[in-house]
């Protein structure tokens, strides 16, 4: 983060957000779309992309709901909060550090579980590939087998190409499969804020 200024993580994020939402709209078959997030200003202007690429794409006829949680303690209520949508995005990430974005991960996908939440579920790369939703699978039946019966999705990027990959992620008897879906190359200006944000 120390390589971009807070105007430079704002524009960063509102390229990430309108490709996710694009792809959220447009591939996933998402419906109604639920973000959970933590309070930070980062992570609001992601969430705020997100959203807005999303309608926008869909005209303003669909639906988008947003949680917070700044503790693990808000997890039960951020489920009640999402608990109509069809697709919830955990969106944990920007400047909270790791410790606290596998705390608010692992507190959610349990509520969720305990919940019996009928939406499938899309992570947020920054807690994909530092594996806190791995740890949460693997730590937790409850969750893992929650997650069997959806159908999720997550992605990555490739700084040397240039893109953002979408994948698919499947849990059976508490193994992930993901599955590459979907590649979306990035604007010479988006890869540039990336890779000096990282």
């Amino acid at each position: 983060m120390a390589n971009l200024t807070l105007a430079e993580q704002y524009t960063l994020r509102a390229w990430t957000g309108r490709v996710v939402g694009e792809v959220l709209s447009e591939v996933y078959g998402v419906d109604t779309l639920g973000i959970v997030t933590n309070k930070t200003f980062i992570c609001s202007s992601l969430v705020g992309g997100i959203e807005a690429a999303f309608l926008s794409r869909r005209g303003g006829l669909s639906r988008v709901v947003t949680a917070i949680t700044e503790s693990p303690d808000d997890a039960e209520k951020a489920v009640e909060v999402l608990k109509d949508v069809d697709f919830i995005m955990l969106a944990y990430g920007g400047e909270a550090d790791g410790p606290t974005n596998k705390a608010l991960t692992e507190a959610f996908l349990k509520a969720a579980a305990r919940a019996g939440l009928r939406a499938d579920y899309f992570f947020h790369v920054r807690i994909w590939v530092p594996g806190f939703v791995k740890e949460v699978i693997s730590s937790s039946s409850e969750v893992a087998e929650h997650l069997e019966e959806k159908s999720n999705g997550t992605f990555t990027f490739d700084l040397d190409k240039g893109l953002f990959i979408f994948h698919s992620v499947d849990v059976e008897k508490g193994k992930i499969i993901t599955e590459a879906i979907m590649n979306v190359p990035l604007t010479h200006e988006h890869l540039d804020l990336l890779k000096r944000s990282l």
